[in-house]
């Protein structure tokens, strides 16, 4: 065999040997592989797939019953503002804190080494974000279903889902960008310190003051939540175009996902 007959590494990084079908089916295998990882993970899964019934069965539904037999499409309205909740931690933490660490380790520079196709670590874990949101959804559904008193209809709550599945989307590039930066120590305490005001801050539960409401806006939290209600029909609790709110979520994830790739292109 001469020399002439061996393919290049070039050839090879580039996939124009190797046919689609492998290179796709390299990509489901990353992501399958990820998520499986994490899944098995009982200090990540366990309170991110178990912790959000509970908390929306006690808030959501329980103390704020009053409010619902006045208005009982508050019913809606929170359950909305709970699955917002359920997918924002797996991917703001389960991104950011994962490859915090597997950065500080070096496992990226272990990867650059694997012939691999080209971005399928960080979109295995993109993808791992939203099965982890499906996951929640529909833990979330049966408990809405059984004693949540929402009134959405089948094709509603499955737009809802839909909605919130795409929408870990954004909250994984953030996750990206606090992985990308900071130790696998700091990583943890920085996704709280976006989680936990955005959490409250968005207007998901409870009314905000007035002189708060003009400042939801700013979170993507507050975004997801109007697309889901206007994509869904509730126009009630729908203060802004789920159009405009999609871009923002766009916005987002282009914005800090980019700037998560690039820092990693750099410095690794």
């Amino acid at each position: 065999m001469n020399a002439t007959s061996i393919p290049s590494l070039v050839q090879l990084r580039t996939g124009t040997l190797m046919p689609i079908r492998r290179v796709l089916l390299a990509y489901l295998n990353e992501a399958k592989y990820e998520s499986l990882r994490m899944l098995r993970a009982p200090g990540f899964s366990i309170p991110f797939l178990v912790l959000p019934v509970p908390v929306y069965l006690f808030f959501g539904v329980m103390l704020a019953a009053p409010a619902i037999v006045k208005n009982p499409g508050v019913a809606n309205y929170l359950f909305s503002g709970f699955s917002v909740f359920a997918v924002m931690g797996p991917a703001l933490f389960g991104v950011g804190c994962a490859l915090a660490l597997e950065r500080e380790a070096g496992f990226l520079k272990l990867k650059r080494a694997l012939p691999t196709p080209s971005g399928a670590y960080l979109l295995a874990k993109m993808s791992m974000a939203m099965v982890f949101a499906a996951l929640a959804m529909v833990t979330l559904l049966v408990a809405a279903l059984l004693v949540g008193k929402v009134s959405l209809s089948g094709a509603q709550l499955l737009i809802m889902t839909i909605v919130m599945v795409i929408g870990a989307l954004p909250f994984a590039a953030i996750g990206l960008f606090i992985g990308a930066h900071v130790s696998g120590s700091a990583a943890p305490a920085l996704g709280n310190v976006i989680f936990l005001p955005m959490l409250w801050l968005s207007g998901l539960f409870i009314p905000l003051p007035k002189f708060l409401e003009r400042w939801a806006v700013i979170w993507p939290a507050f975004h997801l939540n109007q697309v889901a209600l206007g994509t869904a029909g509730v126009s009630e609790f729908s203060f802004v175009a789920p159009a405009i709110s999609a871009a923002v979520l766009v916005g987002v994830t282009v914005l800090f996902g980019g700037l998560a790739i690039h820092r990693l292109a750099r410095t690794g």
